[in-house]
């Protein structure tokens, strides 16, 4: 019913001999016994073998097979030769440095033969049985182990002749255990433990291939790199799809508009999981199909990786979320990136504004040239917004302090998260500002927004479907020139950005009192 398999390599003797005596003793089932010699220099284990279970001194017939190899081919190749040359219904493997003192074969068999599901079962104790990021190899008291340790379990010979037991690209030790069990796992078989009474003399022939200056822990890395590589998403977040890492360097604004794209990786993706390689993580925070963030030029192992570093930059005349669509492979259902919140953060921007029920929040936030307009700008439109009798909210990150000129009702500037502040613009009457993180948020909340445009053009960098989105464009004639060129980041503007100049106060204060006028007719 049994065939096992153990692999061998200059054993220790003492504790081979211990091994093999138990395994006669407390294996009833075991109908084969196979054993492969990594090239071992002393071949007295063969007269150990043959003290326990010769034919003439065995009360059952166990067929013995050992094979030899001129070179150590390795743990998991070792087994995989065995493998070739069983028969029987189920394979056991084993490490030569184990001991047990119980019928341990028995209820492994039973669980196996209850489920056929199971793919696997090892034991409950003294093994490595859970898988993590920085954690590979830890332990858990759990009947459904996450993968069953190389030292000892038992399958289905049919299965494991199926999956062509280890993949042999792990090399001579280490991961091709935890390779397999995920290879089940992912098919939809179940792995499980059982409770049986066994010692695990763990390191001894680890120990003696380096004291001969074999490179384990050479091999390590390399079998931990293609382990990681293959398995990354699992060990992240327990799925068993495509790892999807995303690179965005900056700015805030293009980030957050990387959110429809990924959108769209999830369905095209389900089960994937989804790394985003920024410098501008802020703008994201709290979104659940983003499952994890990597600084910039970090080195990660992924299936697909989608550089959206120049796919706006490369062709200007192209809306963003588009090149960003078609760089990764998708359609975008949206232009409008949507928004993620935590419940505290709302219990707090609420507090902050449940006095101000109509309020215009202020852009004060710092911006690239040709995108800002001036701070005196915004305190004079403040002071005009005061008048119509709305309160008014100052928001966003800047190294200056120009709306502690403007006597705001509330100023928020350099206070809030981003997320935080998209949630106060989202309590809002109406949003002004520039073309920049803040406006997207506007537009993905549904708000009312007055947003001003220099160099760029709202039919490139904005929702125009949106009804509440209301565009000041620079009345200048070289006006959108982001869009003229098709590299590069930075504008060389040869008018030094007359065009945010070109926005007078008064074009965006009648903007926006002709938006009121309507908000309140609406109302």
């Amino acid at each position: 019913m049994l065939a096992v398999s153990v692999a061998v390599c200059n054993p220790d003797l003492i504790i081979f001999r211990n091994f093999i005596q138990s395994l006669k003793k407390f294996t009833p089932e075991m109908a084969q016994l196979l054993i492969y010699d990594n090239a071992s220099e002393s071949k007295e284990f063969i007269n150990i073998a043959n003290q326990y279970f010769a034919p003439e001194l065995s009360d059952h017939k166990v067929k013995v097979k050992i094979t030899h190899s001129n070179s150590n081919i390795g743990f998991g190749a070792a087994h995989n030769r065995n493998l070739s040359h069983a028969n029987a219904k189920y394979f056991a493997v084993l490490n030569d440095d184990i001991e047990f003192f119980e019928n341990w074969a028995t209820p492994m068999i039973q669980i196996l033969e209850e489920n056929p599901k199971v793919a696997q079962v090892g034991p409950k104790k003294k093994v490595f049985n859970t898988l993590g990021v920085d954690n590979i190899g830890g332990w858990e008291d759990t009947d459904s182990p996450e993968y069953c340790e190389g030292s000892c379990f038992i399958m289905p010979t049919s299965l494991a002749k199926g999956y062509r037991l280890f993949d042999e690209e792990y090399q001579y030790g280490y991961f091709e255990d935890m390779d397999l069990s995920l290879r089940f796992k992912k098919d939809g078989y179940l792995l499980r433990n059982a409770d049986i009474q066994w010692e695990h003399h763990k390191g001894t022939t680890t120990v003696k291939m380096i004291m001969n200056n074999f490179d384990l822990p050479g091999y390590y890395i390399v079998n931990e790199y293609l382990f990681k590589k293959k398995w990354h998403s699992y060990l992240m977040k327990k799925r068993f799809g495509e790892m999807i890492v995303i690179k965005r360097e900056a700015e805030t604004g293009d980030v957050f508009l990387i959110m429809p794209v990924i959108e769209a990786l999830k369905e095209k993706y389900p089960d994937c999981v989804i790394i985003l390689m920024t410098q501008c993580s802020d703008a994201v925070k709290g979104c659940f199909d983003i499952d994890g963030f990597v600084p910039y030029g970090s080195s990660v192992p992924c299936d697909i990786f989608i550089d959206l570093d120049y796919a706006f930059e490369k062709d200007f005349r192209k809306h963003i979320v588009d090149c960003y669509a078609e760089v990764a492979g998708v359609k975008a259902r949206s232009k409008t990136a949507s928004l993620y919140t935590e419940k505290k953060d709302m219990e707090y921007t609420n507090s902050l504004v449940q006095e101000y029920p109509l309020s215009v929040t202020l852009d004060f936030s710092d911006s690239i040239s040709g995108k800002q307009w001036k701070r005196e700008k915004y305190v004079e439109l403040g002071k005009l917004v005061k008048q119509e009798g709305l309160s008014l909210i100052t928001v966003g990150k800047t190294a200056q302090q120009y709306a502690s000129y403007l006597d705001a009702d509330l100023n928020l500037v350099n206070v809030l998260t981003p997320l935080q502040t998209a949630l106060v613009i989202a309590k809002s009457k109406l949003f002004i500002g520039n073309e920049d993180l803040l406006a997207l948020f506007a537009q993905s909340t549904h708000t009312p927004s007055i947003v001003l445009y220099g160099c760029t053009l709202p039919e490139y960098v904005s929702d125009t479907s949106l009804p509440m989105l209301i565009p000041v464009v620079t009345p200048v004639a070289c006006r959108g020139c982001r869009h003229r060129h098709n590299t590069g980041r930075i504008i060389a503007c040869p008018r030094n950005f007359a065009c945010m100049e070109a926005i007078t106060v008064d074009m965006v204060y009648e903007k926006f009192r002709e938006v009121m006028k309507n908000l309140r007719i609406n109302e």
